[in-house]
């Protein structure tokens, strides 16, 4: 009978490590999976203020009649009034007057951001053109 009682008692111990491996894996999915959440959202906060910094530049290109810096300063508030992402590239093509701005940002991670091999999922960054209305 002790040899059963000894059985049982290290069945408990090998029960409990598992059961704490199996919540450290949950754990870690969980972590991973509001990393992804916050990755994706950045994503697309990023692209959508490139479409709305490059829609107002060209709004404001064609209303102030070819007025460059006004339509940089546009684009740049519209960036600076969204929080968390920045301005990184507005050109005006000479011959078109279509905008193309591009804009980064950074998701806010918990893990992905820490590891060195994963830091290039943590950045956004996305370009849009808009061009200007046909007369």
């Amino acid at each position: 009978m002790t040899r059963v009682r000894m059985l049982a008692a290290d069945e408990r111990g090998l029960i409990g490590k598992i059961l704490i491996l199996w919540l450290a894996l949950a754990l870690l999915l969980v972590v991973l999976g509001y990393d992804a959440v916050q990755i994706g959202i950045a994503r697309y906060r990023v692209a959508d203020s490139a479409q709305k910094a490059s829609f107002e530049a060209v709004k404001t290109l064609e209303a102030t009649r070819a007025d460059r810096e006004a339509a940089y300063r546009a684009a740049l508030a519209v960036v600076e009034d969204e929080g968390g992402v920045r301005l990184v590239g507005f050109v005006i093509d000479p011959q078109t007057d279509a905008v193309t701005v591009t804009v980064s940002g950074k998701a806010s991670t918990l893990l992905v951001g820490r590891l060195g091999f994963l830091k290039g999922f943590v950045k956004a960054k996305s370009s849009d053109t808009a061009d200007v209305a046909p007369p």
